[in-house]
Order: C-alpha cells, then structure tokens, then sequence
C-alpha cells in the first residue's frame, strides 16, 4: 500500500481513540449505547438518517493513488503510448480529498447533508521512446520527466435523505442531491496551457446525484446497499467540456467484534463515462490525459475496513472509521493510469 506520508496523523487519531476507550473498564455485558455498526463503512456517504433535531458534524478523507499505464483490461508499456502517438505518459498520481460533512434533520423522516470538498492532486509524468515520424500533435515534443500539481476547493454536495420505510431491524430512504459546481475548472499549468481534465477540480456543471440506501441488521452482523448515480445537468461548463455520468452500487456487511468495534468488508462497482466536449482554450495534445476519450471505464473495488465508537468518558458518541480499498478489476476507455489502493477515514460526531 502506497499513502502520502502527511496522512499518517490521521490514522494515529484512531490508536489516540482505542486507549480511551479500555480506559473506562469493561462495559456491562449486552449493554451499547452508540452501535459501532451503526454507521456504513468509511467510504460509504449518505448511509444513515438523524432524528428529528439532531446535528452531526463529521470530516473525511480520501486518498488514491495511481500507476503503471493500462489499456481496456491490459497493462501496456510506455513504448505502446509512444506507438498509439504520444511524446508523454503519466507515471504516477496522488489524489487526496478533505470533506466535512454536516448532517441536520428537520423531521425524523428528512435529514439535510452538505459536503464540501478541498482537494490536491499531484502527477508525475516522463517523456516516451521517440519514434521517427511519428505524429506527436499540435502542442509540440516534450521530453524528459516532470511533476505537476493542483489544490483548491472541490464541488459541493448538497442533499437530502429522505426516509422511505423502516422497522426495528431495517431501513429503506432515497437521496436526492446535487453537486454544486464549486471546484475550479480553469486550472492551468506553467504554459500557460489547460492542464489535464482530469486534474481541474470540479465538474464545472450543476449535477444531480440520486441515491437509494438499504441498512438490516441481526444481532451483532448488519450489512447494506447502495445505489447511486452523478448525472449532469449542463452540456458544457465555462471552460467547454462535462464530465461523464457516474453510475455505482456498493454492498456490504459488518460485524460488531465488541462493544465499541466493528470490522466491514464492501464490494464496489462503479462505471464511469469519458469526457463530453472540448476546452475552449489553449490546452496540450500529448499525453493521453490531455484527450477527452482517456477517461472512464468500469471498475470493481474491494474494501476491509473497521469503524469505533467511543461509549463513555468525553469521547462518548465519537466515530472513527477507516477502510482500505483495492482494484480487483477494471475495464479503462483509452489509455490511463492503473488505480492502485485508497483510504477512507470518517470521524463524526453527533448531537441534539
């Protein structure tokens, strides 16, 4: 596993947590006032509703990294690139992002969740094998290798979870939401250039994202699924392109090992499409990122992960979740970087 080293604190909040925890004492037996398998794994957003009043204030954070250049379900060498006519190819790419995550419900049956997103992606890129005659595009040879890098605020989730049906042991609602096109997507490199689409920070467009949450539960194993879709609302944004819809399901279940801990595993599918338009700018014809058919495909993720929950002290009712993803299968459109593993940590609090 591959994480940028400035995550490491993050993590360590969850050990800082786990000794408070055994520092109250064995908890009565059958006796737990916050469920840690309350709550969906890390990775999972819009799983649970709030009772009428009730506040949640919560942070996430993810990170994916990227390597090695894939084709459809192959991996290819950076010489194939250099065939297919490209003077570039990523090597590598980072994506870090940093959410809050505020939940309030009005009524028991409708809770209002805004989310919004600070994101840093890095990529590091190297020059291909130059083949004589070959067509490298309008945008001129590059050689050698170089790394870029964006920040900046991301797109904002703004939704409601509206509850369907419910019993004891189950629950049934609907999100409807959309993203608000917060995120830059003017985001230029030091020609002056757009860089890649896939490095501007936003959408660009106003996007609806529909959703559909079931939650059980049985003792101590829960388990759920979702549902859910990225729809754009716009053809264009102001720099001239859309992303592509996003369409996924995730399933998974969870095990309360004790009182205060629970450990998951969670099955993705996510599928992705390429890029609509074209910038209205100068921007570079040399690596695959820079053509809008190099985006999307269809991917299937494994996930472990495990989430605590404090139940007595001043820690009481804090959440920590944390789960590592893998790519277990992918299907890429055009040529683009692998998706090597990721992290998802969650902590959230609760209150009236």
């Amino acid at each position: 596993m591959k994480f940028d080293r400035s995550a490491g604190l993050i993590p360590a909040t969850c050990f800082v947590l786990l000794g408070s925890f055994t520092d109250t004492g064995v908890l009565a037996q059958g006796h737990i006032e916050f469920a840690p398998e309350g709550h969906a794994p890390a990775g999972v957003m819009g799983d649970h509703r709030h009772d009428a009043g009730e506040w949640m204030f919560g942070y996430r954070y993810l990170s994916t990294d990227y390597s090695g250049l894939y084709q459809g379900s192959g991996k290819i060498s950076a010489m194939t690139a250099a065939m297919a006519g490209y003077a570039m190819v990523p090597t590598s790419m980072n994506m870090e992002m940093h959410m809050l995550d505020i939940m309030y419900a009005p009524t028991d049956n409708i809770t209002l969740m805004l989310m919004p997103m600070y994101m840093t992606m890095d990529m590091t890129m190297m020059a291909t094998p130059m083949m004589p005659g070959m067509d490298m595009g309008h945008a001129g040879h590059a050689t050698g290798a170089h790394s870029h890098s964006i920040s900046g605020l991301g797109d904002t989730n703004a939704s409601a979870l509206i509850g369907l049906a419910h019993a004891d042991d189950w629950s049934l609602h609907a999100t409807v939401g959309v993203s608000i096109p917060t995120g830059s997507v003017d985001e230029k490199g030091a020609t002056g250039n757009y860089t890649h689409y896939g490095m501007q920070l936003g959408s660009g467009t106003w996007d609806f994202m529909p959703g559909l949450t079931y939650m059980a539960k049985r003792d101590a194993l829960s388990w759920g699924a979702q549902v859910g879709a990225v729809l754009p609302m716009e053809d264009s944004n102001d720099s001239g392109f859309s992303v592509g819809e996003r369409y996924f399901a995730t399933a998974w279940t969870a095990y309360r090992a004790t009182d205060w801990l629970s450990l998951s595993g969670r099955m993705v599918y996510d599928r992705k499409g390429d890029i609509n338009g074209h910038y209205d700018g100068p921007h570079n014809h040399t690596s695959p990122p820079d053509f809008q058919a190099n985006y999307g495909g269809e991917f299937v993720d494994f996930g472990l992960g495990f989430n605590v929950v404090a139940q007595h002290g001043p820690l009481a009712g804090i959440r920590v979740g944390v789960e590592w993803i893998e790519n277990v299968k992918a299907s890429f459109n055009g040529i683009q970087l692998g998706r090597d593993d990721g992290l998802n940590i969650s902590l959230a609090y609760a209150f009236e």
